[in-house]
């Protein structure tokens, strides 16, 4: 029972406030795609919201009990919210979308679904460690029994005399709060639990990424899926490879910053350039999600927000440069700014804190 209640939190919840930007823009054309899209784009909500309030939260020395009391009713009135809204507003689209079929898949498509699953399958029954869990594991197994957040020191267990450089990105928490809410102990959450999560959302972005590119050609998308997942699975030649920080540190901050934070704001930023190759107007939702984006980033880790501002500013001065277009570069780089609240508030709470 509490294994499906982590699953309808990791994958039924972000549903209802990402159908909303979905239906809203009109950008799924099947009931996958949809849904891909909608949990995609939902998780990023959740997590951009968890970011200010524990920051807060814990700059507060509140405990985690009382910081969870605090985000969950935003969480809700947000979901609460984004349901109201596609049942009154987009009911028709949505009905509409969920009875388009997208068809047989390709054979190419069957085999990234293996290679997929095989992932999945191990990634729940294979238990693996990594150096870096001695903080982000222990962090979040502390916060959740002590129910203090950075109060002690993971690799010590003594008082932390200078918790910045970590706190400002807070990923361990959302760890210990999936613990609190479901009853399962954090250290299984974070290695049972979180790294299928993570896969999924990750192979997601790179469905996203071949409907992008490849449209409605099926077989090259399969062909794209395929060695992706392929390239995913047999690269783990280094510690430092993307395919080990998603197969096998998925629970760290910084694993979810190179696997799903970054690459959904490349997605993003390459719509935004394919809406300007194609003369629409940039949508404000665009910019909306960029920020949220931001906000995932800096969560993930403390330098996440700087990876966003230098991503989106290499994709302002290709547009500046390609449509002599200022008002959209603008735009992108106002909405990746906030992401740099978290940097600077680490940098004056090192300088005045021996």
């Amino acid at each position: 029972m509490r294994a499906f209640l982590i699953i309808a939190l990791e994958i039924l919840l972000p549903l209802f406030p990402g159908a909303l930007f979905a239906l809203s823009e009109n950008e799924a054309d099947t009931r996958f795609h949809f849904l891909v899209r909608s949990i995609l784009t939902g998780q990023v909500i959740i997590f951009a919201l968890f970011q200010p309030v524990m920051v807060f939260s814990i700059l507060k020395n509140y405990s985690l009990t009382k910081g969870i009391t605090i985000y969950l009713p935003i969480l809700g009135a947000v979901v609460l919210a984004s349901l109201l809204a596609v049942v009154i507003k987009y009911r028709g689209r949505f009905i509409s979308v969920m009875k388009t079929s997208g068809g047989r898949p390709d054979i190419f498509e069957l085999g990234a679904l293996v290679v997929f699953g095989i992932m999945i399958v191990m990634s729940f029954f294979v238990t693996y460690y990594d150096g870096d869990d001695s903080y982000y594991v222990t962090m979040a197994t502390q916060s959740e029994s002590s129910d203090a957040m950075y109060a002690a020191e993971p690799y010590t267990g003594g008082l932390i005399s200078n918790p910045y450089r970590y706190l400002f990105a807070p990923y361990p928490i959302w760890i210990s709060m999936l613990s609190r809410i479901t009853g399962v102990r954090a250290v299984a959450v974070a290695h049972s639990y979180f790294p299928w999560f993570m896969i999924s959302l990750s192979f997601g972005i790179l469905y996203l990424f071949s409907r992008s590119v490849f449209g409605q050609d099926a077989k090259k998308r399969g062909i794209f899926l395929f060695l992706s997942s392929i390239l995913v699975l047999f690269g783990d030649y280094s510690i430092y490879s993307a395919e080990n920080f998603l197969l096998a540190r998925s629970r760290q901050g910084k694993a979810a910053l190179a696997s799903f934070a970054l690459p959904w704001l490349l997605f993003l930023l390459l719509e935004t350039l394919k809406e300007m190759e194609e003369s629409r107007k940039v949508s404000a939702k665009k910019y909306f999600l960029i920020m949220l984006s931001g906000m995932t980033a800096a969560l993930c880790s403390t330098m996440g927000g700087m990876l966003v501002c230098a991503l989106t500013g290499v994709f302002a001065v290709v547009i500046l440069a390609m449509y002599r277009k200022i008002k959209v570069p603008v735009l992108m780089m106002i909405s990746a700014a906030p992401s740099l609240v978290f940097i600077v508030l680490y940098l004056y709470m090192r300088s005045i804190v021996p």
